[in-house]
């Protein structure tokens, strides 16, 4: 069972699938802007979701460059400034510079704080600044972000944002390995998915994947597999081969197979999603080199014990470098404090928000 694979994993799939709706343009729009980036003779909004797009193909530096411009520029009102900050947050995270994201959620968050008719942002902006949080492995500020953004989205009765955010909290607690509280959360996010008709492929990846976490922390490795594979023909059917959520998912489906025993296809199936990471990551990005600690273990499983004992020395330490780069735990947001400081209650209830009577 690969803990770490799946915290790392899990926490990006699922953090990109919402801010396309919250856009408000369709699919078909948003591959002209796609196709035709002539930016000069695009709106704010449109440059907004331009700027998005190519966050959401794993282009975070010219999604940055086009966030940077737009913000200096002024043009955007009120909500489309926070919207900017948020994606800017992603992007950064992305890269894995987290203290720019960090930075850029916050202004996302205050600038949605002024705005008490934009709750669902602000709310999706809290989510994924607890995100970042889960990326640090700072569990306890994400919990108290994410658990604000359940309880703003039950405010307004907004089911896609219940299920969106109940699965993010799963996600959190099987990190935690409190698998009872996450067992909850994803319980709700899959009654909340039957009440909602906005929910898109990657969000319905994102409750499989979880279904199939589920499993494998219960060390049932053939329902694993099956949810697995559930959410990698998601994944495939919206963004193709291609892209890393497909790399990905044929890393925790590889995984899943090694872990019933099925070491051949679970090995055939990793080799595949390295395949893929390599050509849509970079070789320095943290998630890619988790891919690679979880396929040397299963490797060393096969008993090519010399290749994977140099992958996986090879990978630590260049994750171990990232993350000293990155001074994790040197500084706390005096933003996400805040949230959570005054969401104590709402933490210290967090488990029977994951079930609530429903009406």
């Amino acid at each position: 069972m690969n803990t770490q694979l799946d915290t790392a994993v899990q926490s990006e799939v699922l953090k990109n699938s919402r801010w396309i709706k919250s856009l408000g343009f369709l699919s078909t729009i948003l591959f002209l802007f796609t196709a035709c980036p002539l930016l000069a003779q695009m709106t704010p909004r449109q440059m907004l979701t331009h700027a998005f797009t190519l966050e959401r193909e794993g282009k975070p530096a010219p999604a940055i460059a086009e966030l940077r411009a737009l913000l200096d520029s002024k043009s955007l009102d009120d909500s489309g400034v926070g919207k900017a900050w948020n994606i800017l947050g992603l992007a950064f995270q992305d890269q894995g510079n987290f203290s720019a994201s960090q930075n850029a959620y916050e202004h996302s968050i205050r600038t949605f704080e002024s705005l008490p008719n934009n709750i669902s942002d602000y709310a999706m902006a809290l989510d994924d600044f607890g995100g970042l949080y889960v990326d640090t492995r700072q569990f306890e500020l994400a919990l108290g972000l994410r658990v604000k953004a359940l309880h703003l989205y039950e405010q307004i009765n907004d089911h896609t944002g219940i299920a969106n955010a109940s699965c993010d909290l799963a996600g959190l607690e099987f990190s935690r390995n409190k698998i009872n509280d996450g067992k909850r959360y994803l319980e709700r996010a899959l009654k909340e998915s039957k009440l909602t008709k906005d929910l898109d492929d990657d969000d319905r990846a994102a409750i499989a994947s979880m279904q199939g976490w589920l499993a494998q922390l219960n060390d049932d490795f053939l329902a694993s597999a099956s949810s697995y594979r559930q959410s990698l023909d998601w994944w495939r059917k919206r963004h193709g081969e291609e892209h890393p959520y497909t790399g990905w998912g044929y890393i925790l489906l590889g995984n899943a197979h090694a872990g019933a025993g099925e070491l051949t296809t679970g090995l055939n199936e990793m080799k595949q999603g390295i395949a893929i990471l390599s050509r849509t990551l970079s070789s320095e990005n943290p998630r890619y080199l988790t891919a690679e600690i979880a396929y040397a273990r299963v490797l060393d499983e096969t008993g090519a014990h010399s290749e994977a004992a140099r992958t996986k020395t090879i990978a630590e330490r260049q994750l171990k470098e990232f993350y000293n780069s990155q001074c994790l735990g040197c500084t706390i947001s005096a933003t996400a404090f805040t949230k959570v400081s005054s969401g104590a209650q709402a933490d210290t209830n967090a488990s029977a928000a994951a079930n609530p009577v429903q009406p």
